[in-house]
């Protein structure tokens, strides 16, 4: 390799500077001198240099700086200068001051033994702990809210620094990207072997990026440096920054370098680097929005910063004898630079949109009259609407798996699978609000966000569900598979299961028994008797359960047939939610399928309240059946919160139905709920909420069975994941439905501060639905007041059935 002396400079670097290491009593008395400052010291770690903590009698901590002989005295005048000019663009941003001499001089100038002479600084000292040191002791791993936490504080680090104009910058630094190509290669040797091959085939596409694209991009004095030694962060009440240390690294170079930096520092603390990526850049674009080029160079410039990384410390490590903090990171960095390799540079940034407005996040008062009035007033604009509970809750604010009332009280929303990854999941409402400031327009106009939700869906279902119709919510998705299947069939009837929940469009509310007297549903419409192994006509024991079940599909067939109309389709859930809960036999929706089939019709997959993960073992429900139906339809989780849904079919059933008239919603697929449903994806799949909900749903489970066996009014438990029932019998021989005891149960635990529902046909179950974050401690406060609310059913209630 011929010889770069610009890279020879940065070895040298790299071999040569180390802290010095003077006599403290010699710094003591020359502080003192120099600043005026006497107290306890206590010495710090340091690369570059010798640090001291100094606490004064007056109760004031700073930290003196010695530099190493070899450090420019230009790059540390060129720090004290940007942390003066934080301190007059953002005066609250955490970060040392500097404490000047008595003569008033940023720096002060000390002789060692020797005589030379080594320059000193004093800044104030920010207590707390490094990032690094929280989540080693605690074991923690950052999730969505605190990602966006950390961009965030990154990027208004970067907004602070806009228009500083010091000068110093060094000419050459290992840390710079814009060398990272070169460098990583010439520390192949020192890198571990497992990495090499992966470093050689990235070494010439990150050249191309650093030594093409960067100079192009917008540049500015960046940090270069947030990682999790220089980030004080406290999680002992949540989670925050409270300082930001350490700024040698600083140089002047693109301001996406300095995300990418922030990127490759901080994503192995996060399950899935893409999706953390993604975070820390939604949070550093509140305060610095970047352009789509920057974005379109960020995943290489990651890489580049890994490869720096693996290679500078394996270096620091083999060369210099040096054992940095670093060194126990480097499988991290690996692992993510073997995951990110894999990725596209489009894929890397899809969730990155470039625009932004700045978010506040702060929570507001909220003014409110008190709940009963309030309540006489929504009648007196609504009329005699539904509402949960005796006693009405006003909730005015949530997240994650707590809500909040208009008095500050506390609940663990233990029901509401709306919002499937949380309340106000930070991640999901950063892109609504960003793509809501940019542009919201319907899906006739083409955009890209509705064609890569499809895409991305359609990559959990079977091959042949390839054509979509987004929609606004389940019921409009259930009335459109209605329509194909009577379009494709040329027939009206559909069959359900008794006692179901459908929807409420004028197509839908015949097909949600749950809602009207079964006597009174129309012609079209035939039923079948829910798979209930516990009070069915077919229970536990019975080998041929789903089979039997499956038959009475022939029957509702042939019914439709003599009334003239015929088979259309069936609708059918995975888990049966009005019926409480219920999960079918293994063999019973397979079997299902196939009579249907045989009768012509069409199968209708309603995954609404199953769909998304819900079940902790697929993504679908129907998949755990191994069946594979004509159309599936989702909503509720979707956009959690936001109202969108969506069916998907074959091209042949979509193209019947556009030659029979078409559809067209105006604002299903809109761009904002594209992003929405993008964003709630990246969630969903890089917070592994399906793995949580089957770990979670796992100690529910395990919870709700030992409370079975203390507790006689606990009939039966059933569910999958996190969907789960709670039977009440007065009696567990006759399976008497223990109706008013569930309703005081329900009322109970909601005075309990955790939220659930009654259900079923008999109203008798207790219905347990979170969001998929709920957590071990949550499952043990769910079950804990459960526990209390069945000691306390008064006795009257446990014997009364109805």
């Amino acid at each position: 390799m011929q010889s770069n002396p610009k890279l020879d400079e940065i070895d040298a670097m790299l071999a040569s500077i180390s802290a010095p290491d003077l006599d403290l009593a010699l710094i003591e008395e020359q502080v003192a001198t120099l600043y005026g400052l006497t107290g306890t010291w206590r010495r710090l770690g340091g690369e570059r240099e010798q640090n001291f903590r100094l606490a004064t009698g007056e109760g004031q901590e700073f930290v003196v700086k010695v530099a190493s002989l070899e450090e420019p005295v230009e790059s540390l005048a060129f720090q004290i200068e940007a942390l003066d000019h934080i301190a007059r663009i953002d005066a609250g941003y955490p970060v040392p001051r500097v404490k000047r001499t008595l003569q008033g001089k940023a720096m002060g100038r000390l002789s060692d033994a020797n005589g030379q002479m080594h320059t000193v600084r004093v800044l104030t000292f920010l207590a707390g702990q490094t990032l690094l040191d929280c989540i080693k002791s605690s074991g923690h791993t950052l999730q969505a809210a605190e990602l966006i936490t950390l961009g965030a504080m990154s990027g208004r680090l970067a907004r602070a620094l806009q228009g500083f104009q010091g000068r110093g910058s060094p000419a050459s630094m290992p840390w710079d990207l814009k060398n990272a190509p070169q460098l990583a290669e010439r520390l192949l040797i020192h890198m571990p072997e497992r990495i090499r091959p992966v470093a050689r085939n990235l070494l010439p596409d990150l050249a191309k990026a650093t030594s093409e694209d960067l100079p192009k991009l917008r540049a500015q004095v960046i940090y270069n440096d947030f990682h999790e030694s220089n980030v004080l962060a406290d999680l002992t009440s949540g989670f925050s920054v409270q300082g930001v240390i350490d700024f040698g690294d600083m140089v002047y170079g693109p301001v996406v370098q300095d995300l990418a930096v922030t990127i490759a520092s901080l994503i192995h603390w996060a399950d899935d680097p893409v999706y953390a990526a993604t975070c820390l850049a939604r949070g550093y674009q509140r305060f610095m929005p970047l352009e789509a080029d920057d974005l379109a160079v960020l995943r290489r410039l990651v890489l580049a910063r890994l490869l720096l990384q693996v290679g500078i410390v394996s270096y620091q490590s083999s060369v210099n004898g040096l054992d940095t903090p670093l060194g126990d990171l480097q499988a991290f960095y690996m692992n993510a630079i073997e995951r990110i390799a894999q990725v596209t540079d489009a894929a890397f940034v899809a969730g990155m949109l470039p625009s932004v407005v700045p978010m506040s996040t702060a929570v507001s008062t909220v003014q409110s009259l008190p709940t009963p009035s309030l309540l006489q007033h929504r009648e007196t604009v609504l009329g005699k609407t539904y509402t949960f509970y005796n006693e009405p809750l006003e909730l005015v604010r949530g997240r994650g798996c707590k809500v909040y009332d208009a008095s500050g009280n506390e609940y663990l929303d233990c029901y509401n699978n709306v919002a499937n990854l949380g309340h106000c999941h930070p991640y999901v409402v950063d892109a609504l609000t960003r793509q809501a400031s940019t542009l919201n327009t319907n899906s006739r106009y083409l955009h890209r966000e509705v064609v890569r939700l499809g895409e991305r869906l359609s990559s959990t279902l079977p091959a042949h569900l390839d054509t979509w119709i987004f929609v606004c919510t389940g019921s409009e998705a259930n009335d459109l598979a209605v329509r194909m299947a009577r379009a494709v069939t040329g027939k009206e009837g559909i069959v359900i299961t008794e006692n179901s929940y459908h929807g409420n469009t004028s197509v839908c509310a015949p097909l949600s028994l749950i809602d009207y007297d079964a006597n009174d549903r129309p012609g079209w419409v035939e039923t079948v008797p829910p798979p209930n192994l516990y009070r069915g006509l077919y229970r536990h024991g019975d080998n041929d359960a789903g089979s039997k079940y499956a038959g009475h599909v022939d029957s509702a067939a042939r019914l439709l047939d003599d009334r003239g109309g015929g088979l259309a389709g069936l609708m059918i859930d995975s888990i049966f939610d009005g019926n409480g809960s219920l999960v079918p036999p293994p063999d019973y929706l397979s079997e299902v399928y196939a009579r249907v089939r045989t009768h012509g019709g069409l199968t209708i997959a309603d995954e609404v309240q199953m769909g998304f993960a819900r079940s902790g073992t697929h993504m679908w429900g129907f998949q755990a059946f191994g069946v594979e139906p004509d159309i599936v339809t989702m909503g509720k989780p979707m956009g959690n919160g936001h109202p969108m849904a969506a069916l998907v079919t074959r091209r042949d059933i979509a193209a019947k139905l556009q030659a029979n008239g078409g559809y067209f919603n105006t604002f299903g697929g809109n761009t904002v709920s594209a992003v929405v449903g993008n964003a709630c994806l990246d969630v969903l799949w890089g917070e592994n909420l399906q793995g949580n909900a089957a770990r979670s749903g796992a100690t529910m489970r395990a919870g709700l069975a030992d409370l079975m066996e203390r507790h006689e009014i606990v009939g039966h438990i059933q569910g999958r994941g996190l969907f789960l029932g709670v039977e009440l019998v007065t009696d567990r021989t006759t399976r008497a439905p223990a109706k008013l005891a569930a309703r005081w149960v329900r009322e109970r635990m909601k005075s309990l501060g955790v939220l659930v529902s009654s259900t079923g046909p008999l109203g008798n179950i207790i219905k347990i639905r979170p969001p998929l974050v709920f957590s071990n401690a949550d499952a043990a406060r769910c079950l804990e007041a459960l526990e209390t609310a069945l000691s306390e059913v008064p006795a009257d209630l446990r014997s009364q059935a109805v």
